[in-house]
């Protein structure tokens, strides 16, 4: 990066900024820190309105319109106060694959490096593939605030591009702290007392945090690059779920964390168990559980709904300065290397009279695995993600874990009162790839049980798939077939 004297309107970074900058100093080569989404959009656009409407969420987003600078004083930023970069358009309706091509072209942009310093940390494309289909792409850096969130980010075109479309008023954006503000509430923050108290609750619970829990099996190495696994849990199954998280009075992001929870512990047997749970963009925190073959799942859940409300209570403390009392070094150990994310978007995307579907397509370079689970509202799908470093994982392996975390979700909604080891995990098969520190000591559910529990919780309709995998429904095991 190039050294520059910084400008009278460059600011400072703010600290979760400044995290993610130190993190590309201290990155293997190859480490990805794109996120990018895509909206398909099922139906014939008005492609100058849509542009225009590109250009307006552009100049209203400070995220858009950020550069990044390295100044002989530590790295800096500027707002320009609009946009004025490109906003692709791309037809690729005349390719003999339009759609292949399109995701080629997505791919290839959110694999690529960006420089911070020369580049711009922020794309927003249009891709059209048919008359009646097109995708609106956006891709940013990590080191964004509000540019990190495509979801908010997609429903605020869909508004803007609606409007224009019926000429009617541009709805108001919703407000957003400016990089000034938060800079300003960064800096009276570390002169108040709550920012000693947020530091005694984080060293108290970490002081003596045990080595972060992995599924990787083979030996830690070097390593970056993108390595992703999706599957479904099905909609009858998430409707159970919900109706667990209303019982229990609990929000169902924090439900979906503690099934995940439950399911890395009966995959490593850590009873101690550190995790990064997403509490906000770009901001991971560390989630400590006690977990035992004796707790139930309902147990659980209540357990990280607590823990969960005294992390939104403690989360302005930074997690770097954290580690920094901690006395971990930059780049070295962390306090958790596997993640859970939880997204909750009940919002119907449409573009004008058009329904519109987002995709997440990458989530950035995992330092270890990144689980993140999408939520999409009533009679909708579980979207599941696995985001791992290839260095650490290979596919095989990550489609095995999967599997064990979709039976599992299953046998979950069934009966949360059951406790965490009496759960199935997995077959025979794929027990020889799970970590070397699992207890198998632990009770199992037959095999034939398992597959019971799914059947009874999508018996209401004969016809729906059980389960998706990688973009495939699992075939369902017929009553005849399964043994008494």
């Amino acid at each position: 990066m190039e050294i520059v004297a910084p400008p009278a309107a460059a600011a400072a970074l703010t600290s979760a900024q400044a995290a993610v900058w130190l993190d590309i100093k201290c990155a293997a080569p190859g480490y990805n820190f794109n996120l990018a989404e895509a909206v398909d959009i099922f139906g014939e656009i008005d492609l100058a309105r849509f542009l225009a409407a590109m250009q307006t969420v552009a100049d209203e987003s400070e995220a858009a319109r950020l550069r990044l600078l390295d100044t002989e004083h530590g790295p800096r930023q500027i707002v320009e106060p609009g946009f004025s970069g490109e906003l692709p358009y791309l037809d690729f309706s005349r390719e003999r694959d339009p759609k292949a091509a399109a995701q080629a072209w997505m791919r290839a942009d959110f694999s690529r490096a960006v420089d911070l310093t020369r580049g711009r940390p922020w794309l927003s494309a249009l891709l059209r593939t048919a008359r009646d289909h097109y995708v609106w792409y956006h891709r940013s850096h990590r080191i964004l605030l509000d540019g990190s969130d495509g979801g908010t980010m997609a429903r605020r075109l869909a508004d803007v591009y609606s409007a224009l479309v019926k000429n009617q008023t541009l709805p108001a954006a919703a407000a957003l702290p400016s990089i000034a503000q938060l800079l300003q509430e960064e800096n009276d923050y570390r002169g108040s007392e709550r920012y000693a108290s947020d530091r005694q609750y984080w060293m108290q619970r970490f002081s003596d945090a045990p080595p972060p829990l992995t599924l990787a099996a083979q030996p830690s190495a070097d390593g970056a690059g993108l390595l992703r696994q999706s599957a479904r849990f099905p909609a009858a199954g998430v409707h159970a779920l919900r109706g667990i998280a209303r019982k229990l009075e609990i929000p169902m992001p924090q439900l979906l964390i503690a099934v995940t929870a439950a399911f890395l512990y009966r995959a490593t047997g850590m009873a101690d168990m550190v995790i990064g749970v997403a509490v906000q963009a770009p901001e991971i925190l560390p989630l400590r559980l006690a977990l035992s073959a004796q707790l139930s799942i309902e147990e659980l859940m209540r357990d990280v709904s607590r823990q969960m409300r005294q992390i939104l209570r403690h989360q302005s403390y930074p997690y770097e300065q954290l580690r920094n009392d901690l006395h971990m070094p930059p780049g070295k150990r962390q306090l958790f290397s596997t993640v859970v994310k939880v997204e909750s978007c009940h919002s119907d995307l449409h573009f004008g009279s058009h329904p519109a579907k987002l995709r997440q397509l990458c989530g950035g370079s995992a330092q270890d695995l990144a689980i993140s689970l999408y939520e999409r509202g009533a009679g909708q799908d579980l979207y599941i993600e696995f985001d791992a470093n290839p260095a650490l994982h290979d596919a095989q392996m990550l489609a095995e874990h999967q599997r064990r975390l979709l039976t599992f979700l299953a046998a979950a909604t069934h009966s949360p009162a059951q406790k965490i080891g009496q759960l199935e995990l997995s077959d025979a098969t794929g027990r020889k790839h799970l970590p070397a520190n699992r207890n198998d000591a632990e009770p199992a559910a037959a095999d034939s049980n398992l597959a019971r529990l799914i059947e009874e919780q999508l018996a209401r309709n004969e016809h729906a798939a059980a389960l998706h995998f990688d973009g495939e429904p699992l075939p369902r095991r017929s009553a005849e077939n399964t043994p008494g």
